[in-house]
């Protein structure tokens, strides 16, 4: 199960460890996936430590162009709210197909959350789900992953959910083989994903 297994990991790492560790570049080409379809966090070369007394460190701006939680980006503040953002962006690349930012999409259609907050607006969120995928999930079970991601990417990081919150919106809808499908996306589109541009890593 792609994105409860992932899920589970980022919220051990934010709620199960102390200090706690703010991976800073969560991304489809940092997930690897077994075969059993079971989801592993990779490259921590980004990876911050975040005390329990802080409830934020200032750090240089690091991470994927399209999946920087907007606040990082401005300000260098860093918790792990921003991984809940790089993640609900990750939903949205598995759940559509397409990366975080396309430029060879028509204007109002590069930015991934922008476009997809737009068509949920919109009331065509059957819309947004992969063409690609052999079969489509239950109305139901696209909606909640669609609501959970959309959470994710709240522009208030005072707002997002902690993954543990996730956890609990997702586990109960989301069945084995809607994951299986998502999951083939993930992996089908994690190349392209992986040529988008990057923020300079530290030394």
């Amino acid at each position: 199960m792609c994105i409860l297994y992932l899920n589970f990991r980022l919220a051990y790492l934010h709620e199960g460890l102390e200090p706690k560790i703010v991976h800073r570049d969560v991304k489809s080409s940092n997930i690897l996936l077994d075969g059993q379809w079971n989801a592993r966090v990779s490259d921590f070369g980004l990876a911050k430590l975040l005390c329990s007394e802080a409830s934020y460190v200032t750090t240089r701006v690091m991470g994927t162009f399209g999946y920087v939680a907007p606040e990082y980006a401005r300000t260098g503040m860093l918790n792990e709210r921003s991984d809940v953002y790089s993640f609900g962006v990750l939903v949205m690349e598995m759940i559509t197909g397409r990366t975080p930012v396309d430029y060879t999409r028509p204007t109002a259609e590069v930015n991934l959350v922008e476009w997809l907050k737009r068509m949920v607006a919109e009331r065509r969120v059957e819309e947004v789900l992969d063409p690609t995928l052999p079969e489509a999930p239950p109305s139901k079970v696209l909606k909640r992953a669609v609501l959970a991601a959309l959470r994710c990417v709240d522009p208030d990081a005072a707002q997002r959910p902690t993954m543990g919150h996730v956890v609990h919106m997702l586990e109960d809808d989301l069945r084995f083989r809607d994951e299986l499908q998502l999951a083939r996306g993930l992996s089908t589109h994690a190349s392209a994903s992986a040529s988008s541009g990057s923020y300079e890593r530290e030394e």
